[in-house]
């Protein structure tokens, strides 16, 4: 019996740390960084004046120096902290870290529809925990999801830690790459770096998780000098180890090199070409191969048609039924030799294509068909093998860093060069791909989708998430640095950024901060109240097996522990700006007081794709009571600044007789679910008086212009019970929704995990 018990309480122990595990993390800060290219111009005077943002731009770019060089690499510069200086380099990115609150919800309103011009999304956190709260935004979503775990070696130090015991290895691949499936599209790639320590090992994991959608292996040349080993030989290669979501996965082409590209010497309205024969070359272009494209095609001057044919099955062959008129000649696919071939298009092809056709001279200055064949229309198809220079991680990931940086700041980086041409083959040669990394390191995936988004002004996004310290001095500063220019030298610019560069720069970073599970841990507090421990002190609860013994065996972590802050205490919802957590500094164990963003926790919850977010407003209201005593507004709500209160203690701005003290808060938010049901979020600070809570939310509510009624949201959620008139929507839930209960609902869901 007391095995028994103690294996009831350590189960309690158990399921109380899979709870805090599993539970979705709060986000404890949200700052963007914002190119000022897409800031509106009456904002710039504010940046101006920001001290902490120059002194940052001067550390990361230079800028100073950019202003006094007189080498001609610079162009006449405009005066530094002036509008024209800004104007001038519109893809320096400012970060609102160094911004005050409501400089920041202004923002935000300005720039409008957010997530569509957010290029790239930076979680500074554990990437379990990323990989959790992302679940709903990101399903289905991303086309190629790019990794480089670490290798469970011990041959060198580096940066994050490398020695994981094998089955502690297996279970954190294992759990991420479990999360990992769900976001993919039908036709997405998961494409993961590894060596030999553990590469059966991957591959075992990546089995089990896509079964037979293993699509291939390649053998990277990372390091051509080689690293040494005990057994006498120096490994100078790693893998590429790609699988697929489903069977509309592949492995795609490199995109076409220099050599290719220079052959594309035509350019008309549509971009570069090159003329290639309308005849077939190569395997399968005989006529036995495809016997439907062997036709005649009917030339006269430049003009080009096919005449009138009917198919024969029986001989599989066109019957022509007209002869060429005066002038034309028939052009069939056989080559010098007399040999017939095929065309590469069906005939009805040709005739809806003409446009892209032309009459020129062959090799034997015959009059022949050809094409307009475009660099996007082939690639070239990876080798399992890359052994080119350009892969080496020293030359083209150290090195490239130090000329970010001005030092080796990193270890072991990968070659930008490497993951530019994984993500493509992977998918990212899609224009409107989303790019995810949840190793996140010196951010190379990220670099290399701008690389990317510069050479084609497609508008690829990135996410990447990283825990370590090197998130804030390596990854982070290295996407600012190369949003602001593509080259760099010594830690310095070698130039600015071309305006065509600038334009397809990025136009918006989101970087979202989560609270860890040590957080977690740390913010748990166990309260027990005076009833509950009456209860517990009484007679017939005390004793083997009676209610005292079950309790602390069975329910004490769980309902001891329910309002900690960590656990989600939905009664501090009455201010949503003032949620407060301990969260431990990175890199230290000190840990500071710090309001979560509850707001963009919600959105990443409910999966949000954001449209709007607007400034807060502020409101007073006088009230008065009505013939039969109930409460109800007098005369109109009065708008109030936001940067001014009124508290119980009469500081900041004075309350006129009669109006409530503190200011009624609201801030909207509007958005698509991932159902495709628009949402509008309402969130408001609480007074504490329910009754002139609710009226002022009617009167808020009318006054912008909503109505439940209305069919331009499908839901509306708002925090604090209310008096909204409600609706039942077609999937028998209510129209109006309480932020607190769905909150609660989705963060701690596990039905994805």
């Amino acid at each position: 019996r007391v095995a028994g018990k103690i294996i009831t309480f350590l189960a309690q122990l158990e399921d109380f740390q899979k709870t805090l595990w599993l539970k979705k993390k709060f986000v404890v800060e949200t700052q963007y960084c914002v190119a000022i290219k897409e800031i509106p111009e009456d904002f710039l005077a504010e940046i101006v004046a920001n001290a902490a943002q120059w002194a940052e731009w001067e550390q990361l770019h230079h800028l100073s120096e950019l202003e006094q060089a007189d080498d001609g690499l610079f162009g006449q510069r405009p005066a530094l902290r002036s509008p024209e200086f800004l104007n001038a380099n519109p893809s320096l990115m400012i970060d609102t870290r160094h911004f005050d609150g409501n400089f920041t919800a202004r923002l935000l309103e300005a720039l409008g529809d957010i997530d569509e011009k957010t290029d790239g999304t930076l979680f500074h956190s554990e990437n379990f925990q990323a990989l959790s709260l992302m679940q709903a935004r990101y399903r289905d979503k991303v086309k190629c999801v790019y990794i480089d775990p670490p290798y469970n070696t011990d041959a060198s130090a580096i940066d994050y830690k490398n020695g994981y015991k094998c089955s502690s290895w297996i279970s954190l691949l294992n759990n991420r790459v479990t999360l990992t499936h769900p976001l993919l599209t039908d036709n997405g790639d998961l494409v993961v770096a590894i060596d030999d320590e553990q590469q059966r090992e991957l591959s075992l994991i990546l089995t089990n998780q896509f079964g037979n959608r293993l699509l291939g292996t390649i053998c990277v040349r990372a390091n051509p000098s080689g690293r040494p080993t005990q057994t006498g030989y120096a490994v100078s290669h790693e893998y590429l180890l790609f699988a697929g979501a489903s069977a509309k996965s592949c492995i795609g082409r490199l995109p076409p090199t220099e050599e290719q590209m220079a052959r594309f010497s035509q350019v008309d309205a549509e971009g570069a070409f090159e003329w290639r024969n309308l005849r077939r070359e190569g395997s399968n272009s005989d006529r036995d191969a495809r016997r439907a494209l062997y036709y005649p095609i009917y030339i006269k001057e430049g003009a080009i048609r096919v005449p009138p044919m009917t198919w024969k099955p029986a001989t599989e062959e066109w019957i022509v039924e007209e002869q060429p008129s005066k002038g034309e000649h028939a052009i069939w696919p056989d080559n010098e030799d007399g040999v017939q071939k095929n065309w590469r298009w069906e005939w009805t092809t040709v005739m809806s294509s003409l446009d892209k056709l032309a009459v020129r001279p062959d090799r034997s200055r015959r009059d022949y068909v050809y094409y307009k064949r475009r660099p996007h229309e082939e690639g070239v198809v990876s080798v399992s093998s890359w052994f080119d220079a350009k892969y080496s991680a020293t030359e083209h990931g150290t090195a490239l860093l130090k000329k970010l940086f001005g030092q080796s700041s990193f270890s072991y980086p990968k070659s930008i060069h490497a993951v530019l041409d994984a993500i493509y083959i992977a998918g990212a040669a899609e224009p409107s791909t989303t790019v995810l990394d949840y190793f996140g390191g010196s951010g190379t995936t990220g670099h290399a989708t701008i690389i990317l988004n510069r050479k084609d002004g497609a508008k690829r996004r990135f996410a990447l998430v990283e825990m370590a310290d090197y998130f804030d001095t390596v990854l982070l500063p290295r996407l600012k640095k190369v949003a602001f220019t593509p080259e760099w030298d010594n830690g310095k610019p070698s130039r600015l950024a071309l305006p065509e560069e600038a334009e397809r720069g990025p136009r918006l970073f989101k970087v979202v901060r989560l609270e860890s599970y040590e957080d977690t841990l740390n913010n748990l507090e166990v309260k027990r109240s005076s009833a509950q421990q009456s209860l517990l002190d009484h007679g017939e609860a005390k004793g083997p097996g009676k209610l005292r013994e079950q309790y602390l065996l069975q329910y004490l972590l769980k309902v001891e522990t329910s309002q900690s802050p960590s656990l989600l205490n939905v009664a501090a919802f009455s201010d949503p700006t003032a949620y407060r957590l301990l969260v431990k500094r990175p890199g230290s164990d000190e840990s500071r007081e710090v309001c979560v963003d509850l707001i963009e926790t919600f959105h990443w919850l409910l999966g949000l794709t954001v449209q709007s977010i607007s400034a807060p407003q502020a409101f007073s209201a006088q009230f008065e009571a009505d013939s039969e005593k109930r409460l109800r507004l007098k005369g109109r709500l009065q708008h109030r600044s936001t940067g001014a209160r009124s508290t119980e203690h009469g500081e900041g701005q004075a309350a006129a007789p009669g109006l409530a003290e503190a200011p009624f808060w609201f801030r909207t938010i509007t958005g698509t679910l991932p159902n495709g049901r628009k949402a509008l979020i309402i969130w408001r600070k609480l007074t504490g008086v329910p009754e002139e809570d609710n009226l002022v939310l009617d009167a808020w509510f009318t006054r912008q212009g909503y109505s439940s009624k209305d069919s331009e949201f499908d839901l509306i959620y708002v925090n604090g019970g209310n008096n909204l008139e409600n609706l039942k929507t077609p999937e028998d839930t209510w129209k109006v929704r309480l932020i607190e209960d769905d909150f609660q609902r989705l963060m701690f869901a596990t039905e994805a995990l």
